[in-house]
């Protein structure tokens, strides 16, 4: 099995796993099949964690400052994206690092993934960890935050085994997110003007992500016992 299709099954797996978190109702579960004994493997977490936090600004470089605030006078140093910190306290939105410069940074412009040290000292072993930041770009991605995934993303190196499915993944995230925001907002709308048959359609072809499924589900429900009301009487 090529690297390139290994990393598309990783992707396609962690897209199942998450989506199987969010089924949305019987009418649902016929569109998305239900994988909730797959999460069996979350119930024991490995309690030795290693956690790192990185640069994932949508417009880098990311400024280190003296103080946490955005002031034009206390930009100390300017960091690329996928840079590891060394983080050692945070106020109030703001982390303070040592390393790779002293200063401040936005907390909501980085991304902090922790795995089972296990992992960490399979991958260390080998120099290309493109396919470890793939994945959590995808975690990211099921989480509803977008650009942090993309930004994730784009720091694989093109000598990764994981560098196209990186690119092609981007592209896709991109596309499903615009269809699934499209879809959740007519939903909506024909929630609100009580055409329940039009709500529960969005369904069929929603985008396979955890963080739009999550909000759509309580509006498919409801519609679903709002028809089920009306045909009865």
């Amino acid at each position: 099995m090529t690297n390139v299709r290994k990393v598309a099954l990783l992707m396609g797996a962690g897209l199942l796993l998450f989506g199987a978190t969010a089924a949305l109702t019987s009418v649902m579960l016929s569109a998305y099949p239900s994988l909730l004994s797959s999460l069996k493997i979350f119930s024991k977490p490995d309690p030795k964690l290693v956690c790192k936090t990185i640069t994932t600004d949508p417009n880098p470089p990311l400024n280190v400052r003296s103080s946490p605030v955005s002031a034009p006078d206390n930009i100390v140093g300017r960091l690329r994206n996928g840079t590891q910190l060394k983080v050692v306290d945070e106020n109030e939105g703001w982390l303070r690092v040592v390393s790779p410069i002293e200063g401040w940074v936005y907390k909501d412009l980085t991304v902090t993934t922790c795995v089972p040290e296990t992992v960490v000292q399979a991958v260390t072993k080998s120099p290309d960890t493109g396919e470890v930041v793939l994945r959590d770009a995808i975690e990211f991605y099921q989480a509803g935050n977008l650009k942090a995934a993309i930004a994730l993303a784009q720091t694989i190196p093109a000598s990764s085994s994981a560098y196209y499915a990186a690119q092609g993944a981007i592209n896709q995230w991109q596309q499903d997110w615009k269809t699934a925001e499209a879809d959740y907002y007519a939903a909506q709308k024909a929630f609100r003007e009580g055409r329940w048959q039009d709500v529960l359609n969005r369904v069929r072809n929603f985008p396979s992500n955890r963080y739009w499924r999550a909000r759509l589900t309580p509006m498919v429900q409801e519609a679903i016992k709002r028809q089920q009301q009306g045909s009865s009487k």
